[in-house]
């Protein structure tokens, strides 16, 4: 891939384990015949004094054949200890490579992966005969004779000693296992098959697989109650299927990742497990791109949008990761994030909800139990693509998002969304011990990369579902009531490239302005009318809503707007909106009350939004 610097991932080394059990098991037992090479060479050379002239090791050589070597001292133990080393270097780089295969999707028997071992066990032999050489053939080259004789016998003696021995230890081991597991079953294959089996040899009538009373059914020796829809998970789609809601698995074997993760598991193929560190991005500012955007959406996609709606939408991602596009059907909602990423060149990913949409699992996937896949929803796609693509924008669109029930199936994507950016972790699944999950599917977890925002449609009828304040407040939200007059756009309309790194520098570079900064007096001014709201309506608002004030004005000042025209958006939606369903002769009054106070607090027609909001609630309530 061109202009890509790649470069690995430094939470891979932390995140996958690169020795497994059975790694360190082998390694173990390499190790131990590497003790026994050296113990069977120093007992062949009765003239170091180490061990008896007599020993049993070179008793048992002489009556083989061999002969005790007259090689002088400490020359034949640094060919031993060499080659003792070399065996267990070799041995851990083998098991090191094919570990490392393994783990990035490929074959461990591939063309490329046995030249390594290959290669591996040429350059070891080299190292160590070669470091021998040096140490003990320039010297004199009949000792060099009497080492390879020395290393010859002692390998082949070695060998039949380790095996002797391995089998005698091997044999108390099992002996000791079998004992304390002596009223275990054994199982040398699964336990779903041992069951399978058990199950087969039982003589059992058919009438004896249905409960009395019908309430449950038994299959295969066990008893299966009624499974609800949602216990099975439902697919983006809508549509019923069997899983464990992507909470777990049944502890079984359930495959490799190849099959577990097909699709994931190709992304981590295509990138080969490096992660692409730079994008490309245009020298803008936020003001010329809210312009730029603008054009861009009269003059090719022929969507008229006005300034405020604009800049709210694009400074508001300086504040929350959720946008909420609230209003009239027709009115470009869903079309205005699928456009801005078609025009800085992001990538989008759009999902119609569903009404059947319960919990995560319904946009993260499940696993199912009977084809032991995980169902692989485009949304966990998309974030796992854009945890390869850090400096890429992501943008995923909610279309009419409140047809479900939103504190359901996006409950954790709310809650986690509060806290740092590296805590932004959802469980996919529990994974089975010893199973090798995809690169970044860390311990069943997929990280919601800083890249990544999430925008909502939302329509107002009979047939959805009532949001909450719990999102609205955690949300930025968007009223579009109206139709916006067409116009002739007047400057850049080109798409540009923009990075999610050169958007956040634009975001910081906004909030160091000082004098476009919510300050003491702003907040004065504000607090004047918010506690005139809750005196009169017992309505209020949090820490988090004013840190979003705080982040979203000077955002939004360099997007080319006002403080007071920000502060006016956020009032009416964030603050008024809490005052919609409220009827009766003390409500007018104080609404008439609040238009004033406003008037004389901002001016007359400042805060246009807000003055149109309590004149709508003024004419439901008279």
């Amino acid at each position: 891939m061109a202009k890509k610097e790649k470069v690995k991932q430094e939470k891979k080394k932390s995140q996958v384990a690169f020795w497994s059990r059975k790694n360190l098991i082998f390694l173990s037992i390499v190790i131990f015949y590497a003790v026994i090479f050296v113990f069977t060479g120093l007992c062949l050379m009765p003239n170091i004094g180490i061990f008896a002239d007599s020993n049993p090791i070179l008793a048992f050589a002489e009556v083989l054949g061999m002969r005790a070597t007259a090689i002088e001292g400490s020359m034949g133990i640094v060919g031993i200890i060499l080659l003792a080393v070399y065996i267990i270097i070799f041995f851990a780089a083998v098991l090191y490579e094919s570990r490392f295969a393994r783990i990035n999707g490929r074959k461990q028997t591939n063309a490329r992966l046995i030249f390594a071992y290959i290669g591996t066990a040429i350059l070891c032999a080299l190292l160590s005969y070669g470091l021998t050489m040096l140490l003990v053939g320039i010297l004199n080259e009949e000792a060099l004779a009497e080492v390879n004789l020395l290393i010859g016998e002692t390998f082949g003696l070695s060998l039949l000693l380790f095996a002797v021995l391995f089998i005698a230890i091997g044999a108390v081991v099992m002996l000791f296992i079998n004992m304390r597991q002596v009223n275990k079953p054994f199982k040398f294959f699964n336990q779903s098959d041992y069951d399978r089996l058990e199950d087969e040899d039982e003589d059992t009538d058919v009438t004896s697989s249905f409960d009395e009373e019908g309430g449950s059914t038994t299959v295969g020796g066990k008893i299966i109650s009624q499974i609800s829809a949602d216990a099975a998970g439902m697919s983006l789609n809508g549509v019923s299927g069997s899983g464990t809601g992507g909470e777990g698995t049944s502890g079984e074997s359930i495959g490799d990742k190849e099959h577990v993760f097909p699709n994931i598991t190709k992304l981590d193929a295509a990138y080969n497990g490096y992660a692409v560190t730079k994008f490309a991005s245009d020298d803008i500012t936020l003001e010329e791109l809210c312009e730029q955007f603008r054009n861009y959406l009269a003059k090719n996609e022929k969507l008229y949008f006005d300034y405020p709606t604009i800049r709210m939408f694009i400074s508001g991602f300086a504040a929350s990761r959720l946008s909420i596009l609230e209003g009239l059907s027709g009115t470009g909602k869903s079309s205005l994030p699928r456009y801005f990423a078609k025009f800085i060149n992001a990538q989008c990913v759009f999902l119609p909800v569903q009404t059947t949409w319960r919990d995560k699992t319904s946009i993260l996937g499940y696993f199912n139990d009977f084809t032991k896949t995980y169902s692989e929803t485009d949304l966990l796609l998309n974030l796992y693509d854009a945890n390869y693509n850090p400096d890429r924008l992501y943008f995923v669109v909610l279309d009419e998002m409140n047809i479900a029930k939103v504190e359901y199936y996006f409950a954790d994507f709310l809650s986690i969304l509060e806290y740092p950016k590296d805590q932004w972790k959802l469980r996919v699944m529990n994974l089975p011990y010893n199973f090798i999950p995809p690169i970044n599917l860390v311990d069943g977890y997929i990280q919601i990369p800083s890249n990544t925002y999430f925008v909502g449609t939302v329509n107002k009828d009979d047939s959805v579902q009532t949001i909450t304040d719990k999102v609205y407040d955690r949300a930025i939200t968007i009223n579009f009531d109206t139709r916006n007059a067409e116009f002739t756009p007047k400057g850049k309309s080109e798409p540009i490239k923009l990075s999610a790194s050169k958007l956040d520098e634009l975001y910081a570079s906004a909030l160091k302005v000082g004098e476009n900064r919510f300050n003491k007096q702003d907040l004065d001014k504000l607090q004047t009318v918010t506690n005139f709201i809750n005196d009169e309506f017992d309505v209020t608002f949090g820490n988090r809503i004013l840190n979003q004030i705080e982040t979203i004005v000077p955002t939004y000042v360099a997007c080319g707007g006002t403080k007071e025209e920000a502060l006016d958006i956020l009032l009416s939606r964030k603050v008024l909106s809490k005052l919609e369903g409220r009827f009766g002769d003390y409500v007018a009054d104080a609404l008439h009350q609040l238009l004033d106070l406003i008037g004389k607090t901002y001016g007359k027609g400042v805060f246009k939004y807000s003055e149109k909001a309590i004149n709508q609630m003024l004419r439901r309530v008279v």
